[in-house]
């Protein structure tokens, strides 16, 4: 077999006797791990404060024989299993919950629910990929899983806010030779990242009563920077957004800031620059019409990139013949945007795994598909074993 035989390669792993008994212990606990998931999604964990959800995936890692679990500095839940010289890789699992979708896990009263090969309940997308995070940590655990090199299996901070979680992690491990981000299922990957900067546009203006009369409004001034900023035409590859407004705290005086946010995304970081640029001459027409100030308050920024050759490379090659074996055609992507960007931004070879993972979030009705999301855990064991050369008889 050639060294790029990656077809072959992951055959031969998939018809391995030690493989298959390895994967079919992972039907002994299947049972476990769907219970486990329903737990999980019942722990509150907004992003930036995942502490119990990280604090319960660490107990049940030290539960598996993984006795070096840990709490890192970022907040992560980590499960280091070293067993040879070979290549290091890292699997993670975000842990955080949209704002709106922790509030709905906290309020929420009722039992998650397992109907129609699905789980429903606030809570259950995200808490499938820590489930899958459980469930792969424990197969890798297995003194069958002879591995020659490393796995770390990550619950991972903040995907919704900045990828804080992962990018600490990756300078923490310059050791890495490969991430890989479980976004839930299989079927999807990403190869390469979309840049993506975020921050607030703020007005400044005088505070005043009502009965003052008109004035200079900072309201005023984030309403028409809304209207504008939406109607610059976007370039090739290039996605805005506006979702979040602030400004005054009563009803009878005008604040002395308002502001708005900015989600800019493209797979070019020449069209970021620009359009930010733009927004930034908004800004000052605004301001000078309404006699206003303004000024920008950073958040995230995190550039797009491409690793060369990253399609033809041995991650995305036996990713994706893998993900062949188990019957799934892949469908393969350039512009990711998850905590996979932090892998792409470091240089790392990384990719995305993940389809099918569940739908409705953000409301009562949210939904996680159970098949997929398992199958996704034997998906990851296989691109994590044989990346680690792992032993085959």
């Amino acid at each position: 077999m050639s060294t790029d035989d990656y077809e072959g390669l992951a055959r031969a792993y998939w018809e391995s006797p030690r493989v298959n008994d390895i994967l079919g212990k992972w039907g002994s606990f299947r049972t476990e791990i769907i219970e486990e998931w329903k737990r999980i999604a019942r722990i509150y964990s907004p992003s930036g404060n995942e502490t119990r959800r990280a604090e319960y995936m660490t107990r049940r890692f030290r539960e598996y024989g993984i006795q070096d679990a840990y709490i890192d500095a970022h907040g992560n839940a980590v499960a280091p299993n070293a067993k040879g010289e070979g290549p290091t890789v890292a699997f993670l699992a975000t842990m955080d919950d949209l704002a709106t979708v922790a509030d709905l896990v906290k309020s929420w009263d009722s039992p998650i629910e397992e109907k129609d090969g699905r789980l429903i309940g606030p809570g259950t997308n995200i808490g499938s990929i820590c489930a899958a995070g459980l469930g792969l940590a424990r197969l890798f655990a297995l003194p069958e899983a002879e591995l020659s090199g490393t796995i770390y299996v990550i619950g991972v901070t903040q995907e919704e806010t900045g990828l804080a979680g992962t990018k600490g992690f990756i300078r923490d491990h310059p050791e890495l030779d490969y991430v890989v981000d479980m976004m839930g299922g299989l079927g999807r990957m990403s190869y390469g990242a979309l840049g993506i900067h975020w921050f607030k546009l703020h007005y400044k203006g005088p505070r005043a009563h009502t009965l003052r009369g008109p004035g200079p409004n900072v309201t005023k001034g984030v309403a028409k920077s809304v209207t504008r900023v939406f109607s610059v035409p976007l370039p090739p590859d290039t996605y805005l957004n506006i979702s979040m407004l602030g400004a005054g705290k009563v009803y009878n005086h005008r604040s002395d800031d308002g502001w708005h946010s900015v989600d800019l995304r493209s797979t070019d970081n020449a069209n970021i620059k620009a359009m930010r640029e733009k927004i930034e001459r908004i800004a000052t027409e605004v301001s000078g019409e309404e006699g206003l100030e303004w000024w920008i308050e950073p958040f995230s920024d995190t550039p797009a990139g491409q690793i060369p050759g990253a399609r033809e490379s041995r991650l995305v090659r036996v990713a994706e013949e893998v993900t062949k074996l188990m019957g799934f055609e892949p469908t393969l992507s350039d512009r990711g945007s998850c905590n996979m960007n932090a892998g792409v931004a470091a240089g790392v070879s990384t990719i995305s795994t993940g389809g099918g993972r569940g739908g409705s979030r953000d409301t009562a009705d949210e939904y996680a598909n159970i098949e997929p999301n398992l199958l996704g855990v034997k998906l990851n064991f296989l691109i994590g074993y044989i990346l680690t050369n792992g032993k085959r008889d």
